[in-house]
């Protein structure tokens, strides 16, 4: 009698196991799945980001591109206002770079 019930328990408990063993390998596929899930929503919320930065970051260049030709334009207008004095400073400036790599040797 002692043997039947030690078998029975034997038994309940392998079948306690299997259970067990199934619940482990439901809930590691529901992870699993939910790790899909996860990681697509990351991956989406990473590229809606890349994305805001990217305009962002086209706009900065667009405006800095405007400004960088309303600068052009106006040096443009200013040395062609005055021709002369342009070519004085540019004469000036060279002769100066010129002395200062030089390194006054001459």
């Amino acid at each position: 009698m002692a043997e039947r019930n030690l078998d029975e328990e034997f038994q309940q408990l392998r079948s306690d196991f299997d259970r067990l063993r199934n619940d482990v390998g439901e809930l590691a596929s529901a992870l699993r799945e939910l790790g899909v899930e996860r990681a697509e929503e990351v991956r989406s919320s990473a590229t809606d980001s890349l994305r805001a930065r990217r305009e962002e970051l086209r706009e900065r260049a667009e405006a800095l591109r405007g400004r960088g030709r309303r600068y052009v334009e106006d040096f443009e207008h200013l040395v062609g206002g005055n021709p002369e004095s342009s070519l004085a400073i540019a004469f000036g400036l060279g002769f100066v770079v010129a002395r200062l790599l030089d390194g006054g040797k001459r």
